[in-house]
């Protein structure tokens, strides 16, 4: 008795989670549809494609269903892309280089969702493939809308920002460092809100090539300003390559404002290039200015 009852439960439970992974994993929709923009709300003219086969809905379903929420409440630049699901639209920053695609809900303006790394490629490929590198459309792509028109160079689909060309920087400190000279983020493609934090990693990236230890310090806070006071041999070197990776996060915490700027970087004394977390941190004092908390 007491074994066909606990069958009895064993099948409940099999069939509870059999529909529970059929709600979960399900397509709803018919098609989705992808129109890169200019701007939050306008959308660059003859961009759109769409697609109608079953597996590349389900791809933008399972990435926008599985996406995770992040903390805090963000202000970035405007996106790449706009994905018409359905009755639902979304803000999408995604590029080729991003481990991790984000998405914002129109309606839930500063709240920012991570995509996981198996969606974030396959809804980058699909863009791949409908947008040609050269940023006109693909011939003979399937998904494209009939009457698809060539998209000018200007709209590559990317969001990151390159390093402009090489400031010059005059170092006597340094002469094996004379034939080289330090790439820089270009703060006038930031927001107000985001200038000031790239003024602060173009600072920390030209003090570090003229080796100047009490400058590059003060761009820290207090408490990461003493844990490095004691640090000997303070050796510079040359950032040749920087560009942004991800949208630009910034937070309000409960006693300070905290952003967070995910670079990629070529070193001047490394084979190969690498990627930074900056870290900073503004107290919500009137008149507080951001310091870089960490450099990971």
């Amino acid at each position: 008795m007491h074994l066909k009852r606990g069958y009895i439960i064993l099948v409940g439970v099999v069939v509870v989670a059999a529909a529970i992974l059929m709600f979960l994993f399900r397509v709803n929709e018919n098609q989705v549809t992808v129109q890169r923009m200019l701007d939050f709300e306008q959308a660059e003219p003859t961009s759109q494609v769409v697609w109608e086969d079953r597996e590349s809905i389900r791809a933008f379903e399972y990435a926008f269903r599985f996406g995770k929420q992040m903390k805090g409440k963000v202000d970035i630049a405007a996106p790449p892309y706009s994905v018409i699901l359905g009755d639902s639209r979304y803000l999408l920053w995604i590029s080729e280089s991003s481990e991790h695609g984000n998405f914002m809900k129109p309606g839930d303006t500063g709240t920012l969702y991570r995509l996981g790394k198996s969606f974030t490629k396959k809804i980058w490929t699909l863009l791949e493939d409908a947008y040609s590198v050269s940023g006109s459309s693909k011939e003979g792509a399937d998904e494209l809308v009939e009457g698809e028109q060539q998209i000018t160079q200007s709209m590559s689909p990317s969001p990151i920002i390159e390093s402009p060309t090489p400031i010059p920087i005059q170092s006597s400190e340094s002469p094996n460092n004379e034939a080289l000279e330090p790439a820089y983020l270009e703060s006038s493609a930031f927001t107000e809100e985001e200038k000031p934090l790239i003024e602060l990693i173009n600072l920390r990236i030209k003090y570090l090539h003229e080796k100047k230890w009490d400058d590059f310090l003060s761009l820290y806070t207090e408490s990461a300003r003493k844990s490095r006071e004691d640090s000997s041999g303070f050796t510079g070197f040359t950032i040749t390559s920087i560009k942004v990776e991800q949208p630009i996060a910034i937070k309000e915490q409960k006693s300070l404002f905290e952003a967070v700027v995910q670079v990629s970087e070529i070193r001047n004394n490394e084979d190969s290039g690498g990627s930074s977390v900056y870290v900073f941190h503004k107290s919500k004092e009137k008149g507080a200015e951001w310091r870089i908390a960490d450099v990971d």
